[in-house]
């Protein structure tokens, strides 16, 4: 009914013939008339016009003549329209409508990512420990590069910018400064000490040591007449000298002269070391020494090489200060070089690292067999007196091929040329406690060859003389004095323990080593312990005064005090030989003048020296992840050395295993396919490397790892607290930094060539570059999402 009143009204409101008002036409046009010839006519009624079909929206008349305005509908809008009852006006409302609210959403989304995040509150270490380490750590920063693209750029940018290389050194670095600090430190010491009355007192002797090294007066008066009194009345003389009498000089006593009174190594050097077929034994152990430049490869380079022509200089430079004319001075430094390069030729070329192949247990009678023209029975009698060396006693060959082949040569040598190689052996060894004459020529070789450009401060020399000659006492007198040394010597048995017991569970979990190799690496592991400083008992005053009872002092007269001290490390080397007390195995290290964490095979033992532990790079209130990432990475490398080759072929008594035993067997079988892995990158890399830089390589991601795996283990125990100034690194990224910063080293181009030359990983760049893309945990902390992780299979 609705619908009929609709249509009546709608029928009322038309003109006459149906059209629209004139008004309404431009928005529907005139329905006109139908003629009279299309009407139908049924039964006397009109015929209904025919249903609209699917054409009536096309914008033309339809059957019954009604023409629409509006563009043609497709199906998707016709099918909306029936659905949502819209017009088609009202559809096109909606659809915009659901534009804007399409576009405002996307604007929000847009503004919640970009709009800035409230600051986050993050548990910070307020402890004044943490303020110093944030405030060692940043500057040292470079935030202008990006880890993961450059990562020693990134940790040690701003250090390399606000760091010179001191003209006296050829490095610099962190561990230098604590060098330098601990010189500072025995300067004062040494300077302070209080007048003591007994010339056997440790004080007494290393006081006048000390002021004997720094009175130039008697040093300068003298000139080189201590040594060359020593070679003229001693030693026979030297040919190009011409005080020399090529019939009458002797060249056995002079050899053993040198090697057994002076200490000086022609050809070879002699050591006393941890005797690896008994348990708790020293021997001794000869091998190649005798070149005076630091590599054998050094001879093959062209003769205008500048560190080749800075040697040969240095030779004629020294002759002549000793009396040599300057035609002679100059043939004898091209002789001299010469007769050096045949050495060079039989020298190895490198290291072995393999232990059953790096060095010989002969007889010395068996050694006279293959080396019949070194009096080595005569050497080693007149070193060792009380050791009672004869015929059958056994010593370690490092090279017997070498032995043989120096033996011709020797047999080989006319007595002239071997006479000039004794005496400058002599002149290099003591040159250095000469005059200011002879100390700048050998400046300026040092320039050419390490890149130092001055000679260090005097007080600084006559330092590292005592650290040479008396370590063990400057180290005692120092050890006592130390600041909270207990705690210290806590915290570092508690980051030894952590991360050797992280590498036990490792090895415990790795089921491919098979039961030898893993039964023997627990045992060494579990055995192993860790020697942090001197022990109680060492740093007795008596103790001390007793060691050293053999070493006379006198004031004033430098020389003849570095001669007793020559004659005192002697003494020292045959106590050794005697002695089966464990300490003097790993004594040396503990008191070395460059200070670093190592591993001790005879005993066992990790050693770590105090003088190490020491600001900016060790403080017991550090956070752990600085701790983990410098000292942690030293510890861990130096307990895996324990089971890593060589370490791995010795028990945990420190006697080598049978070279066929299971568990040498699967060591090897367990390091081949991670030494093909390694040795690719390093190709990858365009550098030329050895066996032992792809162990360096290996030792060194293992040794990151089980650190980061440790300080992991007590940060899942115990709550991270951010670094002041540095609240958005986690203890991961710290950790990388504080390893990376522990590495950044400024070096001179020619040390840089002569590390290599060593150890290629001792290039900080390419080890950091070893780590960071062999390491899955370094790329998760500073999120570099671009490259994937070196996987190379890991020993343990």
């Amino acid at each position: 009914m609705a619908q009929e009143r609709k249509n009546s009204v709608e029928m009322q409101d038309k003109p006459d013939g149906g059209c629209l008002s004139p008004a309404d036409e431009e928005r529907e046009p005139c329905l006109k008339k139908a003629p009279s010839d299309q009407t139908e006519k049924n039964n006397g009624t009109v015929a209904a016009p025919p249903p609209p079909s699917a054409d009536n929206n096309n914008g033309t008349a339809t059957s019954n003549g009604k023409f629409h305005a509006f563009a043609a509908a497709t199906s998707l809008e016709q099918k909306l329209r029936d659905k949502t009852g819209f017009s088609r006006t009202g559809l096109a409302v909606a659809v915009a409508a659901l534009l804007t609210c399409v576009v405002l959403f996307v604007a929000l989304v847009v503004l919640i990512f970009l709009w800035p995040s409230p600051p986050r509150h993050f548990p910070i270490c307020r402890r004044a420990a943490c303020l110093r380490a944030s405030a060692e750590v940043l500057p040292k920063i470079n935030f202008t590069q990006q880890p993961c693209e450059n990562f020693r750029e990134y940790s040690c940018g701003g250090w390399l910018q606000t760091n010179d290389l001191p003209a006296y050194m050829s490095s610099w670095s962190l561990k230098k400064r604590i060098q330098q600090d601990q010189k500072i430190k025995i300067r004062n010491m040494v300077v302070t000490l209080r007048n003591v009355a007994s010339s056997t007192s440790l004080n007494w002797k290393m006081k006048h040591f000390y002021e004997s090294c720094m009175n130039l007066d008697n040093i300068e008066t003298d000139e080189g007449k201590p040594l060359k009194k020593i070679i003229s009345t001693i030693l026979g003389g030297w040919h190009v000298l011409k005080d020399f009498d090529v019939h009458a000089w002797d060249v056995t006593k002079t050899i053993v002269q040198l090697h057994s009174k002076y200490s000086v190594s022609p050809f070879f050097k002699i050591d006393v070391v941890p005797d690896d077929k008994v348990s708790g034994q020293n021997i001794i152990q000869i091998s190649p020494a005798g070149l005076g430049l630091p590599d054998r490869r050094y001879y093959y380079r062209q003769q205008d090489n500048k560190i080749v022509t800075a040697y040969k200089q240095y030779m004629v430079d020294v002759s002549q200060l000793l009396g040599a004319t300057s035609g002679d001075a100059s043939i004898f430094s091209n002789d001299m070089f010469h007769y050096e390069k045949r050495i060079a030729e039989i020298t190895p070329a490198s290291k072995q690292e393999d232990p059953y192949n790096s060095h010989r247990r002969f007889k010395l009678s068996k050694l006279k067999e293959i080396a019949g023209m070194i009096p080595l029975l005569d050497i080693l009698q007149s070193k060792f007196p009380e050791s009672n060396i004869s015929d059958d006693t056994f010593i370690s060959v490092v090279s017997p091929t070498y032995f043989s082949n120096l033996s011709n040569l020797i047999s080989s040598s006319d007595r002239s040329g071997l006479n000039d190689y004794f005496m400058w052996k002599m002149a290099e060894a003591y040159v250095p406690y000469l005059s200011v004459k002879f100390r700048e020529i050998v400046k300026i070789y040092t320039a050419e060859l390490t890149g130092e450009k001055d000679l260090p401060p005097r007080w600084e020399i006559c330092v590292s003389l005592l650290q040479k000659f008396m370590g063990f006492g400057i180290t005692a007198s120092l050890e006592p004095n130390i600041e909270n040394k207990s705690g210290v010597v806590a915290v570092v048995k508690d980051v030894f323990e952590n991360i050797k017991d992280s590498i036990i569970t490792n090895v415990n979990k790795n089921n491919d080593l098979g039961s030898e190799l893993r039964d023997h690496v627990i045992n060494k592991l579990e055995s192993l312990t860790v020697q942090i400083g001197l022990p109680d008992n060492m740093l007795e005053e008596n103790y001390v005064n007793q060691f050293y009872n053999q070493l006379p002092i006198q004031k004033l007269d430098f020389f003849q005090n570095v001669n007793y001290a020559i004659s005192f490390v002697k003494e020292y080397s045959q106590f050794k030989l005697k002695s089966k007390k464990e300490e003097y195995g790993w004594l040396d290290d503990l008191v070395s003048e460059d200070p670093k964490v190592t591993y001790n095979v005879a005993s066992n033992k990790v050693i770590v020296p105090l003088s190490l532990l020491s600001p900016p790079y060790f403080e017991t209130g550090y956070p752990e992840a600085l701790l983990y990432g410098g000292l942690g990475v030293e510890i861990s490398s130096a307990i895996l050395s324990s089971v890593y080759p060589p370490g791995v072929a010795h028990g945990s008594d420190g006697v080598l295993l049978q070279a066929h035993s299971a568990a040498v067997n699967r060591s090897i079988g367990a390091t081949l396919e991670a030494r093909t892995c390694f040795g690719q990158f390093l190709k990858d890399q365009q550098v030329e490397f050895a066996n032992n830089t792809v162990l360096t390589a290996m030792l060194s991601v293992s040794s990151v790892r089980f650190a980061l795996q440790s300080l992991s283990k007590i940060k899942q125990i115990e709550p991270y607290y951010h670094q002041p100034a540095m609240e958005t690194y986690e203890y991961d990224a710290l950790f990388f930094i504080g390893y990376a910063q522990s590495l950044c080293t400024i070096k001179s181009p020619q040390q840089q060539d002569l590390d290599t030359m060593y150890n290629l990983m001792s290039d900080e760049s390419l080890l950091l570059k070893t780590i960071s893309e062999h390491s899955e945990s370094f790329k998760n902390a500073f999120n570099c999402m671009g490259k994937p992780t070196k996987t190379c299979k890991y020993i343990y």
